[in-house]
């Protein structure tokens, strides 16, 4: 045999290798999705002109400058974003930490000798001082060496959860920015139909009122139409209060007081409609901050075998050191008295009852579980995005039907009224296309909201023009 092998730290060395070597082979296999987990194409109806994926600034599709200056007072008040940035700053920190701990931990020391003096009460004075006054020191330690890969990795699947998590925290409250803005303009929209509300039962309590005063109609009507028109009071009244709670949302999110926060828009409907259409399914993956978090958890999870395998290895550590001592600090570095030493530790557990086989076993079954969690949040994207894809379509086509019944009811009402001020009509047929009317403008201003919002949730479902780090 060769005599260079016979070195114990040659020998030491070569062990190493081998064990390495060993806990490589011994890495766990990242589990996968299944084929099936993923569609080759979506099902629901697409936009063929539309933008594929949304962009970062998603909002802006909507072409209303006041939410895109709403939008841009959340991201920079908003307190919940605020601790975001630290978290991730924190993230930064946590994953920067786990990257010197692949390193050996080092230590270095500078340090002098002491002198002392004592005088005692006999009159005797005693004073001493070292030979070697000076000392430079210099060691590191080592430790478990054969699961810091596997626990740097975990590290980084962690730090990617991170990023996903404040990623998604970002995306759900500009979404909820975007749906709020649109609910505050929808109430506007309904204080000004209540209003106009409001005045159809005063005309209409007015004529029944003149018609009952002259003696050709029963007070019964009048009564009924003044119950209408109370009716609709208080709905205007409702509307407005929900305008200062509304806003009072809108303005938390921006971080500010609803004393000194208000819109200028006062309608939904000068609102765009805009079109999106998501790109191929697989790509969803890396754009939804959700299933980032879910494919994160899943690596951690394996990471965390790997960890656990490592157990069925010797436990590896390295200490060293490097000492130099002068009797000048002149010469500390130039003329000095040097002691080297290296120190290697190899640990094996022989007998431990199992248990390392039952910490493997609850690792992988922690891994299996995860991998679950992962293919439920991908398949619940994936139908998320097909039911809104296909809910977009189908209350465009009520939105087209809503307008149109609109357009009807008004109708309907005008001729009514006028028909009934005539006394041609009865009371009744005035009152139900009086209730015709108001419902019917409240379903059109509904589905416009309806529309908005869905849009809002597709641009969420599609992961806001986000992408991870590939």
């Amino acid at each position: 045999m060769n005599n260079l092998t016979q070195h114990p730290f040659i020998r030491m060395a070569l062990v190493l290798a081998g064990t390495l070597q060993l806990t490589a082979c011994a890495l766990t296999d990242m589990p996968q999705l299944s084929e099936a987990d993923i569609p080759a194409d979506w099902q629901g109806p697409v936009v063929a002109d539309a933008d594929v994926w949304p962009e970062a600034d998603w909002w802006n599709a909507f072409n209303d400058d006041e939410l895109s200056d709403v939008i841009t007072q959340v991201q920079e008040n908003n307190l919940d974003l605020d601790n975001n940035r630290r978290n991730l700053e924190s993230a930064q920190i946590a994953l920067r930490e786990a990257g010197f701990n692949l390193l050996p931990t080092p230590l270095v020391t500078l340090g002098t000798g002491a002198s002392f003096s004592e005088t005692r009460i006999d009159g005797i004075d005693t004073s001493a001082s070292p030979n070697d006054p000076f000392s430079l020191g210099a060691s590191f330690t080592y430790n478990d060496i054969l699961s810091k890969p596997a626990t740097f990795n975990r590290a980084v699947a962690d730090y990617d959860f991170r990023v996903a998590q404040v990623a998604d925290v970002a995306l759900n409250t500009l979404g909820t920015t975007a749906s709020t803005y649109f609910q505050l303009l929808l109430t506007r929209d309904k204080i000004a139909a209540s209003m106009q509300n409001v005045e159809n039962a005063e005309a209409i309590y007015r004529i029944a009122q003149a018609r009952v005063d002259a003696g050709v109609a029963v007070p019964i009507e009048a009564l009924q139409q003044q119950i209408a028109l109370e009716r609709e009071r208080n709905n205007l009244r409702s509307f407005i209060q929900n305008d200062l709670a509304t806003r009072a949302t809108l303005a938390l999110l921006a971080g500010r007081s609803v004393q000194d926060f208000d819109i200028d828009g006062q309608t939904l409907q000068q609102i765009q409609v805009p079109a999106v259409q998501p790109g191929l399914p697989s790509d969803l993956l890396t754009r939804r901050p959700d299933l980032v978090q879910a494919e994160a958890n899943l690596r951690s999870a394996r990471a965390s075998v790997d960890i656990v395998k490592t157990d069925l290895f010797p436990q590896i550590s390295l200490t060293g050191g490097i000492n130099a001592s002068s009797t000048s600090l002149s010469d500390l570095v130039s003329n000095t008295d040097t002691i080297l030493s290296i120190n290697a530790n190899l640990v094996q557990t022989l007998l431990d009852n199992g248990q390392r086989f039952r910490n493997i076993d609850q690792a992988r079954i922690t891994m299996e579980n995860s991998l679950n969690n992962y293919r439920r949040a991908v398949i619940g994207a994936f139908n998320e995005v097909e039911v809104l894809l296909s809910n977009i379509q189908l209350l465009q086509a009520q939105g087209e039907v809503a307008f149109q019944n609109l357009e009807a009811a008004e109708e309907s009402f005008r001729i009514a009224q006028l028909r009934y001020e005539e006394g041609v009509a009865d009371f009744q047929t005035v009152l139900i296309a009086q209730n015709t009317l108001f419902l019917t403008r409240n379903s059109y201003l509904d589905n416009k909201l309806l529309q908005l919002n869905a849009l809002v949730g597709l641009f969420q479902a599609l992961g806001g023009g986000w992408q991870a780090d590939t």
